[in-house]
């Protein structure tokens, strides 16, 4: 099915000066995304049926050249995805085009991939590009850059700087290799060319085969978490009871323990499990302050 590019006023939206809002509509397949062109229009002033100002709008010429503008680089983008032969929504379009009027900045597209991984609720992996992102931004003291100044020069910068830091080296490789995902994530969108790539020449390899100093607590230091007196009105007091039926049984990784159901615990208190992350079996009979925990 065809795409098509107009400019219309938006008349379902008034603003509060009355006016409503000229969108650019993109349709695909039926749907439809809208985008304002950043200018509106009375009902009185309009041309429906050359879908332009009338002559008499006092900013007629700048609006017109406007929506000149707006549908050129809707057809070009448009006759240039047809070319290729792949598929596209309406909203996918009008991000293109958003994203060929503008120059985006690295730490604003930081910015808006962290919202996107929020709002599909990969709230871990969002963590982790916020904390390079805010990482990054301190290293360029507060500045912004546009992608083509992220040369492999900076990056080098920016390494020394997470060693001067005091910066662990898992710590540095989580930081560099988000950075050079955000770079695959431009690539994808070409925000950036083909031909772009900062990491082309530097290594990963002092990253490799990096071990992790094992931590653990003390037994003692078990027995005083256990044994702290917290109100049972508190989120930490539940807290507190994850955690020591998580150490009850063997370390249980946080989301097994979610995924559990009572049927997995069988009369004799022997409860049996699946790892998520594994698909390797458990079974073991309870401890009794892990029943007591079930039983509260």
């Amino acid at each position: 099915m065809s795409t098509t590019a107009k400019v219309i006023l938006y008349k379902s939206k008034t603003l509060s000066n009355g006016e409503h809002p000229i969108m650019l509509r993109i349709t695909k397949n039926r749907k439809t995304s809208y985008k304002s062109i950043g200018h509106s229009c009375t009902l009185s002033l309009w041309d429906e049926k050359e879908n332009l100002p009338k002559k008499k709008h006092p900013d007629y010429k700048s609006i017109v050249a406007l929506i000149d503008k707006k549908k050129r680089e809707a057809s070009k983008l448009l006759l240039k995805l047809d070319n290729e032969g792949l598929e596209y929504s309406a909203d996918t379009i009008q991000k293109k085009l958003k994203r060929n009027q503008t120059n985006i900045t690295l730490l604003n597209y930081f910015k808006e991939n962290i919202e996107g991984l929020e709002n599909k609720g990969r709230i871990g992996y969002a963590n982790i590009f916020t904390s390079t992102k805010n990482s990054f931004k301190k290293f360029l003291k507060e500045k912004d850059i546009n992608f083509n100044e992220l040369t492999l020069s900076l990056l080098l910068k920016y390494e020394e700087y997470l060693n001067e830091k005091g910066n662990s080296l898992n710590t540095q490789f989580v930081f560099l290799r988000t950075l050079k995902t955000l770079v695959n994530y431009a690539h994808k969108e070409e925000l950036i060319g083909a031909d772009f790539n900062p990491f082309k020449d530097f290594s990963f390899k002092k990253f490799r085969n990096i071990k992790t100093k094992k931590r653990a607590l003390t037994k003692d230091q078990i027995l005083k978490i256990k044994n702290l007196e917290i109100l049972e009105t508190i989120r930490l007091f539940d807290s507190r009871n994850y955690f020591l039926f998580s150490y009850y049984n063997s370390g249980m990784n946080f989301i097994d323990l979610a995924h559990l159901k009572w049927e997995q615990i069988d009369k004799n208190n022997y409860l049996t499990y699946t790892r998520k992350k594994t698909g390797q079996d458990f079974k073991f009979k309870l401890l009794q302050p892990a029943i007591e925990i079930l039983e509260y």
